[in-house]
């Protein structure tokens, strides 16, 4: 009977832990561009239509604090809803008087979600839009009459240091380096767009951040480490906000034309070459590293809808994201290994 009773609580657990995954809002894109050229890309993973009003709010933990909740500068309540398997991309009101530098066209273009931008207002939310690389940010919503935290970025009530002497002046990021936060190796969280991977089903909460590196080497105990669940992307990329793809649903082509615009073959590549056939003339191809850092551009002159690439010394990494423009004025952006 003690055995029973036990395998049924393993089963219990088993099925509340299985539930967190596509069972809430999480974050599915991070900017952190040039000036003011910041975004946040908030993705629904359910198949319902979820409420933003009075239910989720958004707070950056500036600077290391674990205080930020307290004061309504910092506190953006979401209003409105989000769609299922859709995303709203947060930027900062371009129109929105005090703003010291305007949001580039290129991000404007991509927003769907406005944010108070007058820093000095004093308002309710006016200075959550404006993190730097060491800021925490965190949606939370409200469960049993309490805010809790359901996906975070970076780690709350740690600031972390710069390159240039380990200090916090001027800012520093999490970097790609053990313990993340010590400003050693190259910076992820500044300068960069960090894209969600598609295996990534749920938030980060603080109970998952506090066991993560139990089961991911390198994880959050030592700090944030940005690529445990994201991509990097090189500063002010913005083409691939407003669309997210994510193993909570089976895409269809229809739900993500860009991703089927172009067929990367082999991946993953084995040899020393990769081929790009895409559905239109391709103009520009562009290779990153995990780093976000551009190893390989290419613009074609012909009008071809197939290209085949050598990869150079830089580009032997084990993994690269690919950039294709086309003629048309379409992006696609994919991952492709290298073995």
């Amino acid at each position: 009977m003690k055995k029973l009773y036990i395998f049924i609580i393993v089963l219990v657990m088993a099925g509340i832990v299985s539930a967190q995954d596509c069972s809430d809002l999480f974050i599915s894109e991070y900017v952190e561009g040039w000036y003011n050229n910041k975004a946040l890309e908030i993705y629904n993973p359910t198949p319902n239509v979820i409420t933003f009003t009075d239910n989720y709010r958004l707070i950056r933990w500036s600077n290391g604090s674990t205080i930020a909740d307290q004061d309504i500068q910092f506190v953006l309540p979401l209003v409105g809803n989000i769609q299922p398997f859709q995303t709203v991309v947060l930027i900062q009101d371009t129109n929105f008087p005090g703003q010291d530098t305007m949001v580039w066209a290129g991000l404007r273009a991509k927003g769907t979600y406005l944010a108070p931008a007058d820093y000095n207002a004093g308002t309710q939310g006016c200075r959550v839009v404006f993190w730097n690389g060491d800021d925490a940010i965190s949606i939370q919503r409200y469960i049993n009459s309490d805010w809790v935290d359901i996906d975070i970025f970076g780690e709350i009530g740690v600031r972390p240091l710069n390159s240039q002497g380990g200090t916090s002046n001027p800012t520093g990021a999490w970097t790609d380096t053990p313990p993340y936060w010590r400003g050693e190796g190259e910076y992820l969280t500044r300068d960069h767009t960090l894209i969600r991977k598609d295996s990534i089903k749920h938030g980060i909460d603080k109970a998952t951040m506090n066991t993560y590196g139990n089961t991911m080497t390198g994880g959050f105990p030592d700090s944030f480490n940005a690529f445990v669940e994201y991509d990097s992307m090189p500063a002010n990329f913005f083409d691939s906000l407003g669309v997210h793809t994510c193993e909570c649903k089976s895409l269809s082509i229809e739900d993500r034309p860009n991703q089927e615009l172009v067929q990367i073959y082999p991946n993953p590549v084995t040899g020393n070459q990769v081929t790009l056939r895409a559905a239109e003339p391709i103009e520009l191809v562009t290779f990153y590293n995990m780093l976000g850092e551009r190893v390989y551009a290419m613009k074609l002159v012909a009008n071809t809808n197939e290209v085949v690439i050598d990869l150079t010394a830089d580009m032997r990494q084990t993994v690269l994201m690919v950039e294709v423009k086309t003629r048309n004025n379409r992006v696609s952006v994919q991952k492709i290994v290298i073995r």
